[in-house]
C-alpha cells in the first residue's frame, strides 16, 4: 500500500521536475543569447484567459515562465490536458490515459519550444507530434 502512496506522489511530481529543467533549457538556442529571452513573472491576464479559451494559444513563452510564477505553472498545466482532451488524441488516451497523455503533450511543446521565439505557439506540432508517436512520456516501470 505504501508503494502506491509513492507512486502517485511521483506521478504530480515529475511535470513539476520536468518544469524546473524546461525553464533552464527554453529559450536557449545555444548562442548564449537565452538568458535574454526568458520571460519572467506573471502571464498577461488577457492571455491567461485566451489560453484558458484556447488552449492552442499557449507559448513556448508561457512555457519558459513557468517555474517563476505560480499562475504560469497553472496554465502550463491547465493547456497540457486540455490539449491531451483534444479529440485527435481519443485514441492515445484510450491506449495511455489521460495523465500520460498529458504528460506527453507536455514533453512534445517543451522539446517544440527548444530554440524557438517566445512568441511561438507549439501546441498544434505537440499534439500532432503526440497523435503520430513522435513524443511519449515515458512509462513507469516495476523493479
Amino acid at each position: 500500500m505504501r508503494l502506491v502512496r509513492l507512486h502517485g506522489r511521483l506521478s504530480l511530481a515529475l511535470p513539476l521536475v520536468a518544469a524546473s529543467l524546461l525553464a533552464v533549457a527554453c529559450g536557449d538556442d545555444g548562442d548564449g543569447g537565452g538568458a535574454d529571452r526568458r520571460v519572467a513573472g506573471q502571464p498577461d491576464p488577457d492571455h491567461a484567459a485566451e489560453v484558458a479559451r484556447d488552449p492552442y494559444a499557449v507559448t513556448c513563452g508561457d512555457l519558459a515562465r513557468q517555474t517563476s510564477h505560480p499562475e504560469s505553472a497553472r496554465l502550463v498545466i491547465h493547456a497540457e490536458f486540455a490539449l491531451a482532451r483534444d479529440p485527435a488524441l481519443r485514441r492515445v488516451v484510450a491506449r495511455e490515459t489521460l495523465n500520460r497523455t498529458g504528460r506527453s503533450v507536455y514533453f512534445a511543446l517543451t522539446e517544440i519550444c527548444k530554440g524557438r521565439d517566445p512568441s511561438f505557439k507549439p501546441a498544434k506540432l505537440a499534439v500532432e507530434a503526440v497523435r503520430e508517436g513522435k513524443y511519449l512520456a515515458a512509462r513507469n516501470r516495476p523493479g
